[in-house]
Parts: structure tokens; C-alpha cells; sequence
């Protein structure tokens, strides 16, 4: 029978008050703190609330401590895939589908992850391999010919610049690589109690990748087949970490370190040493305002010229969940939202009412009679109702 904190959560929940629904988890978990089901549920409410990084992390500790729900590995995915972590989000539906075997709404979220690696990869090869244009109809850049050149020093010296293309319609050449730029790129994410640091750097093995963590420093080294350093991260950290609860792992797509902060407290940025974080440190009061976020319904993608319908996803993906055979508490948690949504006021009320004063052994939609008194907790047959704390 789920705990009095739990039980009004879960009523919370359904009323789609989330801000409340997560105090009270907490209060379930820390009486619970080995319930994978209440991390998982919690996770599903940071996910209402688009608390994403938060929803990862929960589903994580549910996964941890019941690796064999399909739900939790579904929920993790729903989380990592709103961060734009595709790859880990579709091992996570895999990981899902298997347990569950056919469940069509596992495939569609892995063509959806399929569909974003696509067109990550075809963007991220666009922008490396695209030579510049030129912008002047004689060849050169805008860069080419300073602004302040006189038209003396212009004619002197287009000889020698156009030899060999008196028409001036020769390409210009792509700029040269820069020798210092990094081979690999990283980001960052936090929540008010982890920092993970993501190195994108794909089909690392342990032996190429050297990792260390201490209080406030991070380094990461990668190195080529040949055993040659190809790749350093050296990071002062803004904050102070706990090097032992702290931890990696190698993904095919990237290597993820989760660095467990010493003080619950949002970091400006990662590195300590960086100018925004002087100035954050300056302004501690001034607030970003957020990004609009633009709907993209659908967009082309370069690298196989097809257009993918992400409404036709969503309502894929919203007909799957409907006609989805769960079983279990799974199955009895949906049921009673179907109810709860398409119920009248009266009904909600007497949910609401019968199923926190009973603990959740009542659900009752008759409100003239819920209405009248107080529910009597009803615990199924064969067990006993005691108060918490006494026996």
C-alpha cells in the first residue's frame, strides 16, 4: 500500500499540480529512499514541468534500483532526448523496447532519435566541409581587400592576385584549419547537485581515455591509436566537486563525466577562471531572460532530402500511449487519469477527497455520498491499517 506522502502525491499529480506533486515525493522518498517507483514517478513530474536534466537523473536512481521496468528506461529516454542527447536517449527506448518487447511506442521514439542523429550528423558535416563563399564578384572574400585600400594599391597589386584568371570568376579557397582548434568539442549541463561534462568524441575505449578528478579540477585526456596525446581538457572548476561520488562513462558518441557538486548551488558557467564568471560574480541579481522557443513542425534535411513530420510524430506517439497494453500500477495509474480528465468537477472533487483521506485505499466518483463524510481508510482483505510510527 503506498505510503500517506506517496498517495498524495500521486493525487497531486493527477490534479496537475506538479510544483506540489514534487514536494511531496520528496517527503515519500526520504521515508522510502530504495522505491524505484517514487523516483519514477518524480522523474515523469520533472518532465511535465520540462525539468529535464532533473527527470535524467531520477530515472537513473529508478533504473539503479529496478533495472528490469521498462518505464524508467522509457522515462530517461523522454528526459535525454529533450536535452538533445539522441544517441544515450535511444539506448535508453532499446534498452526499453527489450524489456517490453513489441511496444510501438518504444519505435517511435527510436525513429525520432534515429531521425535527429541524421540530420546532427549531416549538420555538423555541413559546417566542417562547406568551403567559403566568396562575396564580391571578382573572387576575393570580404576579408581579401581591406576597406581603407587606396585604388593605387588596388591596381598594383590585382595582378599578381588574379594571375591566371583575368575574369575574376575563380572560387575563392577555403580558409586554412587552424592548427590549434581542438579535434574534439564539449558541453555542459547541471542541475543544483551535478555538473555533467560531455567530450564528443566517439568509440572511445578505455585505454585511450585518462580521467582525472579533483576538488576543483577536471582533465581529460584522449589519445590516437598510437598511443599520442590528440585531445586535452584541462578545467578549472567554478565550484568544488566530491571526486568520489563523481563518475564516467565511455558512449559511443561521446564520454560523459558526472561530477557531484560539493555545494548545492547553480554554477554561472564551468570554468572558474572565464570572464563570465567574473562578471556573474559581479551581478549576482541579473536574471537572462529565456529564449522564445520556435515551433519547427518540419524541416528538410540536406544529407537525404526527405522532410520529417514531427506532428505526425507526436500524434503517433500520442495514439501508441493510448492504445498502449500496460500492466501493473502502470495500468491502474492510467486508468485513473483517463477518469480524472474526462470527469466533471463533482467527480474530481470526490476522487480528490476519497482517495487522500482513505491513503489511497478509496477511489470514489459519487460526490453526494464522498461529500457527506470523511473516508474511512479500507485496506484490502487479509491486511490491517496502522498509524505511521506505531505499531
Amino acid at each position: 500500500m503506498a505510503s500517506a506522502p506517496a498517495a498524495k502525491a500521486n493525487a497531486a499529480f493527477v490534479d496537475e499540480d506538479y510544483d506540489l506533486a514534487l514536494a511531496l515525493y520528496k517527503q515519500a522518498i526520504d521515508a522510502s529512499p530504495n522505491d524505484s517507483s517514487l523516483y519514477s514517478q518524480r522523474a515523469q513530474t520533472h518532465i511535465k514541468l520540462e525539468n529535464y536534466l532533473e527527470a535524467a537523473e531520477d530515472a537513473g536512481k529508478a533504473i539503479e534500483l529496478d533495472p528490469k521496468t521498462g518505464r524508467h528506461h522509457h522515462r530517461k529516454g523522454v528526459a535525454l532526448f529533450n536535452l538533445e542527447e539522441y544517441e544515450s536517449a535511444k539506448s535508453a527506448f532499446e534498452t526499453g523496447q527489450a524489456l517490453y518487447g513489441k511496444n510501438s511506442t518504444f519505435k517511435t521514439w527510436i525513429r525520432k532519435c534515429a531521425a535527429e542523429m541524421d540530420d546532427e550528423a549531416e549538420e555538423f558535416h555541413t559546417c566542417t566541409h562547406e568551403p567559403a563563399k566568396p562575396t564580391s564578384t571578382n573572387g576575393f572574400s570580404s576579408s581579401a581587400v581591406p576597406p581603407s585600400t587606396s585604388q593605387a594599391a588596388s591596381t598594383s597589386t590585382a595582378p599578381s592576385v588574379l594571375h591566371g584568371s583575368p575574369s575574376g570568376d575563380e572560387p575563392s579557397m577555403p580558409p586554412p584549419v587552424d592548427p590549434n582548434q581542438p579535434k574534439y568539442r564539449h558541453q555542459w549541463f547541471q542541475t543544483q547537485s551535478v555538473v555533467e561534462v560531455a567530450v564528443l568524441a566517439k568509440n572511445m575505449t578505455k585505454e585511450r581515455v585518462d580521467i582525472h578528478i579533483d576538488q576543483q579540477h577536471l582533465r581529460v585526456v584522449i589519445k590516437d591509436a598510437e598511443g599520442q596525446q590528440e585531445y586535452e581538457l584541462d578545467v578549472e572548476l567554478y565550484g568544488q566537486v566530491d571526486p568520489a561520488a563523481s563518475k564516467h562513462e565511455l558512449l559511443k558518441s561521446k564520454t560523459e563525466i558526472r561530477l557531484r557538486k560539493s555545494d548545492a548551488i547553480k554554477w554561472p558557467t564551468l570554468e572558474k577562471s572565464s570572464q563570465k564568471a567574473d562578471a556573474y560574480a559581479k551581478a549576482p541579481t541579473a536574471v537572462p531572460t529565456p529564449p522564445v522557443q520556435q515551433s519547427k513542425p518540419a524541416y528538410p534535411s540536406s544529407f537525404n532530402k526527405k522532410t520529417v513530420d514531427w506532428d505526425k510524430l507526436e500524434s503517433e506517439i500520442k495514439k501508441d500511449e493510448k492504445d498502449e497494453k500496460l500492466e501493473g500500477d502502470a495500468a491502474l495509474q492510467k486508468l485513473f487519469k483517463d477518469i480524472y480528465g474526462g470527469a466533471d468537477e463533482d467527480t474530481r472533487r470526490a476522487m480528490n477527497k476519497s482517495f487522500q483521506e482513505s491513503n489511497g485505499t478509496v477511489l470514489s466518483t459519487n460526490w453526494k455520498d464522498i461529500g457527506k463524510k470523511k473516508t474511512e481508510c479500507t485496506p484490502p482483505t487479509g491486511m490491517e491499517a496502522k498509524k505511521y510510527g506505531k505499531e
